[in-house]
């Protein structure tokens, strides 16, 4: 603070006497661009600006000093100290008392006396401590720095913990202890030599040499932390990943994994980033010691040489095309599911070639793919059955010119596919007493193939009454070629056969809906009848052809209203058909909105696709089969306090059965985050498979039970069956700069063919040192750092 204002004016002169001294008795070199660390720079002509209480200057030494609240502003340095003295003779500035000073890194010294060159280049700094934009803390007894680019600590200490305000005398809770510490500004690394690691003060491992990037640089050769594995068949493991920074657009890591039971297990990723995209490109391999650990007659069990080579790629063609690809191919069936390889460890993994394109009004999709199902058959059964797609096409385009006043839609779709091995679920000798309950074909050895084209047309019209009209056209046609291995034998429909067919169907259709707005005080609501009937056709060849794509099929609130209820293309919806129902949405001051829907569905006339026989019994018991439908309804709603509820059912059209349910419900804040489901499939009735009903809640919960400490369990569970599909719990510590997470989860296993029932991980990580790794951690466990 300035003592008076007197004092203050004079400050001012002195300041600007200041200014114009150090300009004239800077040398030469320093008008010029300075280097300074970390490829930064001063620029030409840049002005040194001082601001001080007082300010003296010897004529006679060539010395000035400036004191009392001294602020220096140099290209991006910022220093401000008691008092400053500048040697115009030797071209040193020291600073003396509370000093603090910003470097164009970002970084922050803290200081009692700080000599420098009057450029920063060069210099010498007693009893400091540095803060990096990252919040990591360097401390020691004394620094140099030399060449402006590399910073030598003596007797430092490293560390990401913040101090503790209470008792700034105790130890972080890590620290890094070395007789140097050595921060270089081009290489951007910090380097201890004879380190001792610390834990609650307590020293508790030796390093002779440490290497870690600084914050500025987040890539650097060497090798990685650590990490520990263990498995009911692996055995102990420990993984020692070594990182390969080739150039700023090319990378590798390799690891290195010994287990105790099954040997060495090699692994290797290679980067390489382009102008337009990335590649990569991943290996691993062992050869097992003892297969025998794993259950016989597995594969896992069967193979001792096992391998995998996977590679993905994007490219960005221009700003609406993109090119990419995602491949794995490994000896057997299970290789990559049972060793945990990342990115590949899912029990089905989809290798794909695609070709996307996206603008304002039109989507094009080709890709080529097929699925590695993986799991411990040696036969390899389900793989086989899966369907080798080559290609798949999907076309949508919206024009932008009105037709007729109403908005015309092209919509095209197509796929080519094999298969090695017939995908069937038997249920022999039931078709004569239920057509619809026959063998499931949900796919056939050999090759399929279909080109769908659709146009639609539509236009909504306001009568003054607020009555709204929406008359709908639609033409579509489809060409089916089919040369399949097996005819499907328990069949109750008629099967097309070989060969080329073709299809069409064409509609007309009428939408009427009557929104009405409800206002109140604290709330408005919207109420709106519905009524659709759509006029058309029988399917043609109804259940006839493999149905591939149109196998998922769900009668509920969300397809009520659809022109097609079909999910895919292989069937299309024929015959005259009405749908009636009502929804709802609510909107309160409170921040509250809720929902809902409810309505049937009435067969009018021709032939009822969804009483068709179908070959992958994609409608048996949907509540579509008779002329009247079953009823379907959704309920939700969502607070801004951070509850929700979301209800959706199919009611028996006759005793209101629940036939199918699905409940969510979630609730989350700032400490506590609850979500659970439930999902019900009534067995169809009359019930001459014996199926059961199948039942499942799932649940997940993660309570911040401290500032410092979060709980989080996951579970599934079979109501039917009374047992656990999965569960998981775990905890975790996270502070500003240390973190360490537990979980276990276990895995049901009916057939026993899985390397990894269970699983059990910890985590322990230093922010900015690194992890050191147990297991394998559930993902909501990560540290936020």
């Amino acid at each position: 603070m300035r003592r008076s204002k007197v004092h203050a004016f004079a400050g001012v002169l002195c300041a600007g006497a200041a200014i114009c001294s150090l300009l004239a008795a800077m040398p030469s070199e320093a008008s010029a661009q300075t280097a300074l660390p970390g490829g930064l720079s001063v620029p030409e002509d840049q002005k040194m600006l001082l601001a001080s209480d007082e300010l003296t200057y010897n004529n006679d030494t060539g010395v000035v000093i400036a004191t009392g609240g001294v602020q220096i502003d140099y290209g991006s340095y910022k220093l401000v100290a008691d008092r400053v003295e500048y040697d115009q003779n030797t071209g040193r500035m020291r600073a003396i008392g509370s000093v603090e000073m910003i470097e164009p890194t970002g970084n922050r010294i803290y200081a009692d006396e700080l000599d420098v060159t009057d450029d920063f280049a060069d210099g010498f700094v007693n009893a400091l401590r540095i803060e990096t934009p990252d919040n990591t803390r360097i401390a020691a007894e004394s620094a140099e720095r030399s060449d402006g680019t590399e910073t030598t600590f003596n007797n430092g200490v490293y560390t990401a913990c913040e101090q503790c305000e209470k008792n700034p005398e105790r130890p972080p809770l890590w620290q890094v202890k070395a007789e140097r510490v050595i921060q270089n500004g081009e290489t951007q690394t910090i380097r201890m030599e004879r380190a001792t690691f610390e834990l609650f003060g307590m020293p508790i491992a030796y390093l002779p040499y440490l290497e870690l990037p600084d914050h500025n640089k987040k890539r650097k050769t060497g090798f990685l932390t650590p990490s520990y594995r263990t498995s009911e068949n692996l055995g102990y493991g420990v993984s020692v990943p070594f990182y390969w920074a080739i150039s700023p657009y090319m990378d590798a890591t390799f690891t290195g994994t010994a287990y105790s039971k099954q040997g060495f297990l090699g692994e290797a990723e290679f980067r390489r980033n382009f102008a337009d995209g990335e590649v990569t490109l991943r290996i691993a391999g062992i050869s097992q010691l003892k297969p025998e650990q794993f259950t016989a007659n597995t594969s896992d069990a069967l193979e001792t040489e096992r391998a995998m080579i996977a590679s993905t790629g994007r490219f960005r063609i221009n700003p609406r095309w993109t090119f990419g690809w995602n491949v794995m191919a490994q000896t057997d069936n299970n290789f990559a599911r049972t060793y945990n390889i990342e990115d590949y460890n899912a029990s089905t993994v989809k290798s794909e070639v695609f070709l996307t394109g996206v603008s304002n009004r039109s989507y094009f999709d080709l890709r080529t793919y097929r699925f590695d199902v993986q799991d411990a058959d040696e036969n390899n059964t389900t793989e086989k059955q899966q369907a080798l797609v080559h290609p798949s096409l999907d076309y949508q385009r919206t024009f932008s010119d009105p037709i007729a006043g109403g908005e015309l839609a092209l919509n095209v779709n197509g796929y080519s596919l094999s298969r090695r091995a017939d995908d069937i679920n038997p249920r022999a000798g039931l078709a004569a007493v239920d057509p619809l309950n026959a063998d499931r074909y949900k796919g056939f050895e050999g090759n399929n193939s279909r080109l769908s084209a659709e146009l639609e047309w539509k236009r909504t019209l306001t009568t003054m009454n607020g009555l709204r009209l929406t008359p709908i056209l639609a033409a579509r046609g489809d060409l089916n070629s089919v040369d399949v291995d097996n005819a499907p034998t328990d069949y109750d429909g008629t099967f097309a056969g070989n060969g080329t067919h073709s299809r069409g169907m064409v509609t007309a259709g009428l939408e009427a809906s009557y929104p009405v707005l409800i206002t109140a005080p604290n709330s408005s609501h919207v109420i709106e009848p519905i009524a659709q009937v759509f006029v058309r056709p029988d399917e043609h060849l109804a259940g006839g052809i493999p149905n591939e794509d149109a196998q998922s099929f769900v009668f509920d609130a969300t397809s009520l209203f659809e022109r097609d209820k079909f999910a895919g293309f292989d069937r299309t919806e024929g015959g005259t058909r009405a749908n009636v129902g009502l929804r709802y949405s609510g909107n309160y001051s409170n921040g509250m909105t809720t929902y809902a829907t409810f309505g049937q569905s009435y067969h009018l006339a021709g032939l009822n696709s969804f009483a068709t026989p179908d070959l992958s019994q994609a409608t048996r018991n949907s509540g579509l089969e008779d002329d009247v439908s079953d009823f379907v309804g959704a309920v939700g709603l969502a607070t801004r306090r951070g509850f929700s509820f979301a209800a959706s059912a199919r009611f028996d059209k006759d005793d209101f059965r629940a036939e199918r349910t699905d409940i969510t419900t979630g609730y989350s804040n700032t400490r506590l985050s609850l979500s659970g489901t439930f999902s019900e499939i009534k067995a169809p009735r009359p019930n001459t498979y014996s199926e059961p009903d199948r039942r499942e809640v799932t649940g997940f919960a993660s309570l911040k039970i401290h500032d410092y400490w979060r709980v989080a369990g996951s579970a599934s569970y079979d109501l039917a069956d009374n047992e656990f599909d999965r569960y998981a719990f775990g905890v975790l510590y996270e502070d500003e700069c240390y973190a360490f997470s537990f979980s276990y989860q276990d895995i049901r296993d009916d057939n026993n063919t899985s390397g990894r029932d269970w699983s059990v991980g910890a985590r322990l990580s230093f922010r900015t040192l690194g992890d050191i790794n147990a297991g394998e951690i559930d993902p909501l466990l990560e540290p936020s750092f």
